[in-house]
């Protein structure tokens, strides 16, 4: 990709309404990145999924349209960054929209649970079919709880030491994806861990203060901050320290903010730091 163009990246998730995640995050921290980014939304929500109740609108025949239009118009995209999905159909429609974009760089957050708890609107056709889009991925962001589901193994809670954090994105890398990033390590130090493995077996560890509040919406700006850097030549070891360290200061931010447990994450006032990290 020519250096002085601006990256165009597809941007796979849902659109939420009220609380702060998808689309709402993932459009303006890729805008800041100075990315082009291309909404191909999965659904259309009223509220987050922690809510007892909300209005949710499968958008899968638009989605397989979406990609359809997008490939007779002939444009080129440079990278593409999945996150939540509506339905298991749109699985297959997305693999098949990875199979035709092979030479572009892709990240997949596969977005689907959180602290031992699949969200309500996944089944499990669903989740399974998420281990397939693993292998297209250059990157592959899991929580604990996703890491779990995807190797299939029994979730046994945030703790992990080194070893078994290891472990863990070994057994990713069989999946089939390029790198892992597993995301919310905890050790009962007082930080949050997020750890990366590459292809030549190289492991790092990136480590931020842990903060008591489970503000929904965290993941989605953590993946969309490494998204967006790495579409912009960072090194993912660099993408993640900052993406960890930006998503520490925004919730000391959000807990400043009324009724922020439901409102979700804030980091727009933020933002600035990121457009002038993504510039150096």
């Amino acid at each position: 990709m020519n250096s002085d163009l601006i990256p165009r990246v597809a941007a796979v998730h849902d659109l939420c309404g009220y609380g702060n995640c998808s689309l709402g995050i993932a459009l303006p921290v890729l805008a800041a990145c100075g990315i082009d980014a291309i909404p191909a939304a999965t659904a259309v929500l009223s509220t987050h999924t922690a809510f007892d109740k909300y209005t949710f609108y499968d958008l899968t025949d638009s989605l397989e349209a979406t990609f359809l239009h997008w490939q007779e118009m002939g444009f080129r995209i440079d990278g593409i960054y999945s996150g939540f999905l509506g339905s298991a159909r749109q699985i297959d429609i997305l693999r098949r929209f990875f199979e035709k974009s092979a030479d572009r760089l892709i990240l997949v957050d596969p977005v689907m649970a959180d602290h031992g708890r699949i969200y309500k609107t996944y089944t499990p056709e669903m989740c399974a079919g998420l281990s397939q889009l693993a292998r297209h991925a250059d990157i592959l962001t899991p929580n604990m709880t996703e890491a779990a589901v995807l190797l299939n193994e029994p979730y046994l809670g945030q703790t992990a030491d080194a070893a078994e954090s290891r472990r863990l994105c070994e057994g990713l890398m069989t999946l089939g994806c390029r790198q892992v990033v597993l995301k919310g390590i905890e050790r009962g130090d007082g930080l949050v861990y997020n750890a990366i493995l590459n292809e030549q077996g190289d492991y790092t560890e990136c480590q931020n203060p842990k903060v008591d509040a489970a503000l929904h919406g965290t993941g989605d700006l953590f993946a969309s901050v490494v998204a967006g850097l790495v579409f912009r030549k960072k090194s993912l070891v660099d993408a993640v320290r900052f993406a960890g360290q930006f998503v520490y200061d925004a919730i000391l931010l959000s807990k400043s903010q009324p009724g922020y447990l439901e409102r979700g994450v804030s980091f727009e006032p933020l933002i600035g730091r990121i457009a002038a990290y993504a510039a150096e």
